[in-house]
């Protein structure tokens, strides 16, 4: 016959802790929270064995014949734990790793498999090199990745740790690598749009219709740099020589011109696919503030705003109107930004666009820098070379270019001083540049190659993910419950 005692802190017992019971008491069968001890002749007052207190209660129990204590074990709250991974061993307190009880390493239950006994460790056959991080995070709630361990193996490790999922989105976002997953609208057929004219992966006729917005792009780009070639102009000459195109503009503007029949086409269907996708966007907010949608805007109100004063008959103009025709003219310059709606097709562009919007600091810094780089040596050299025959540097505005042109070290040659103190103010302007330009310029470059290789990275991480999921399923235990917008967030 055997008895029941009670294990007191609740929790249950870890197999270090039954293993110095055994040596205090002898044979017993651990079950749960409670322990079935096989008794001994021995009597027992109370004693300790490697840390574990005995305490004999006054109530005996009759356990066949014999006198029988009821006992409770008072177990060490905050003992030394050490963990061996991967043949590096480190220690921390059980405390510490209690502070987060739903982690591998915080639940005593969940940790127990792992305990040698022989060694009196926790044997874990992973990396040591990510787990000094791990275990940082118990510390300060933060991780901190080596340098030398890849992002998909450390969140890997993150993963089999079961260090929690928001701790592990977290990390991404601070690494920069999980965006909240797009919104998407909830009618059927709007999703259906939707997928159709933002998705180019998500169906046939979506991958088809972004080959026709990039060949009308591309056709557009090629429109409008033809047209500028001398034997496509029409300009009109005055008899006192004054070239004017007034009606010009008006005859370019018309439906014979071919280059103005492809405008319409190209436009109006950029007009179709902003207003589309418009209707169809959950956050109409979110949309208009997006930097595609801003391009597509500038790309075709300059064609509107010319096709309206283009409609508007010749007649109704005098001489006088004839530069607000042109204003006209100039905001077609901004057609050239419609170059840019291939950024999302092109993944060189999206770098370039990511790399500019999130090194704006440094960008920032850079142009300050120019700026007062500009006027300080521009104001030196203006005064260097004041006095001298034939200079070039008439006043300080005058001298801006020579100064951009010095500081970023291309150096033209059309520009150049003649006087030796100026030669010294060119000399140092010139290092300055080369000086400044090689602390700022290394940052840009990083983040340019933090945005070149994220959609490898994407790929590495996800791949880690699915693994961890389909593992977890496997052992029948709930996967990633994020995971399918951990997924969408990570494409």
């Amino acid at each position: 016959m055997m008895s029941r005692v009670s294990v007191d802190p609740r929790g249950g017992l870890s197999n270090r802790e039954m293993s110095d019971m055994k040596m205090a008491l002898g044979n017993f069968r651990y079950n749960s929270s409670e322990i079935e001890l096989v008794p001994r002749t021995e009597s027992f007052g109370s004693s300790t064995n490697s840390g574990l207190t005995i305490e004999a209660d006054d109530i005996p129990m009759q356990v066949s014949g014999w006198d029988f204590p009821q006992l409770k074990f008072r177990l060490p709250t905050d003992e030394i734990i050490m963990l061996n991974v991967g043949g590096t061993i480190f220690k921390t307190r059980a405390s510490t790793l209690a502070k987060y009880p739903d982690t591998l390493l915080g639940n005593a239950k969940r940790r127990e498999e792992f305990y040698d006994p022989a060694t009196n460790e926790y044997f874990f056959d992973r990396s040591p090199a990510a787990f000094g991080s791990v275990l940082e995070y118990y510390y300060s709630g933060d991780f901190v990745r080596p340098t030398t361990v890849p992002l998909h193996v450390f969140v890997r490790e993150l993963l089999y740790y079961e260090i929690g999922e928001d701790a592990v989105e977290n990390f991404l976002r601070a690494e920069d690598l999980y965006d909240d997953p797009p919104k998407e609208p909830k009618n059927p057929t709007q999703r259906l749009i939707y997928d159709l004219f933002n998705d180019p992966g998500s169906s046939l006729a979506a991958q088809m219709l972004a080959i026709f917005d990039i060949c009308l792009v591309v056709l557009a780009m090629i429109s409008l740099c033809t047209v500028t070639l001398p034997e496509f102009q029409d300009f009109e000459q005055t008899e006192n020589g004054t070239i004017i195109c007034t009606k010009a503009y008006f005859r370019e503007n018309s439906a014979k011109n071919p280059f103005f029949v492809i405008d319409v086409v190209c436009n109006t269907w950029f007009l179709i696919d902003i207003i589309v996708r418009f209707l169809v966007s959950p956050s109409k907010k979110d949309f208009i503030c997006t930097f595609s949608t801003v391009i597509d805007f500038v790309s075709i109100v300059p064609f509107i705003v010319d096709l309206i004063a283009s409609a508007v008959s010749q007649d109704q103009y005098d001489g006088s109107a004839t530069s607000w025709l042109l204003a006209f003219r100039i905001l077609r310059f901004f057609r050239i930004f419609r170059a840019f709606k291939m950024e999302k097709y092109a993944d060189g562009l999206r770098v370039l666009e990511q790399t500019f919007s999130n090194a704006h600091r440094e960008l920032g810094i850079m142009l300050l820098f120019l700026f007062v780089g500009m006027v300080f040596f521009s104001a030196t050299m203006y005064y260097a070379e004041r006095g001298t025959a034939g200079t070039d540097y008439t006043s300080i505005p005058a001298s801006f270019w020579w100064a951009i042109i010095t500081w970023t070290t291309i150096g033209y040659g059309d520009v150049y001083p003649k006087t030796p103190s100026g030669k010294i103010v060119g000399c140092v302007c010139a290092l300055t540049g080369v000086l400044t330009l090689g602390m700022i310029i290394p940052p840009v470059v990083r983040r340019f190659e933090h945005y070149f290789y994220r959609p490898q990275t994407m790929a590495e991480l996800r791949k880690v993910f699915e693994e961890y999921d389909t593992r977890k399923r496997s052992q029948g235990v709930r996967g990633y419950s994020n995971s399918k917008e951990v997924f969408r967030a990570l494409v």
